[in-house]
């Protein structure tokens, strides 16, 4: 079993966030779902909100646009209109 999975971001602008972590939770759009290492696969939309990531010990808090997520082969690729620190 894998204790990390890689986490993606990008926005149109840029590429947010690629590194390794051990939870992400995310706002889907029928609600909050939370990935651990060797999540199943998934292909979501998402909606405006606080996603959050935890890596090192320390959880880190975006405030994410509307967009996608893809989980696959422990990679989470997130496509979304903008992202920043919250």
């Amino acid at each position: 079993m894998a204790d990390r999975l890689r986490l993606r971001i990008y926005t149109p602008d840029r590429r947010v966030a690629d590194l390794d972590v051990q939870a992400v939770t995310a706002p889907a759009t029928l609600g909050e779902i939370g990935v651990l290492p060797d999540h199943a696969a998934l292909a979501t939309s998402i909606e405006a909100g606080p996603l959050s990531y935890t890596t090192g010990g320390a959880r880190v808090v975006l405030q994410v646009g509307a967009g996608f997520a893809e989980v696959r082969d422990n990679v989470m690729t997130i496509l979304t209109d903008s992202a920043q620190e919250a």
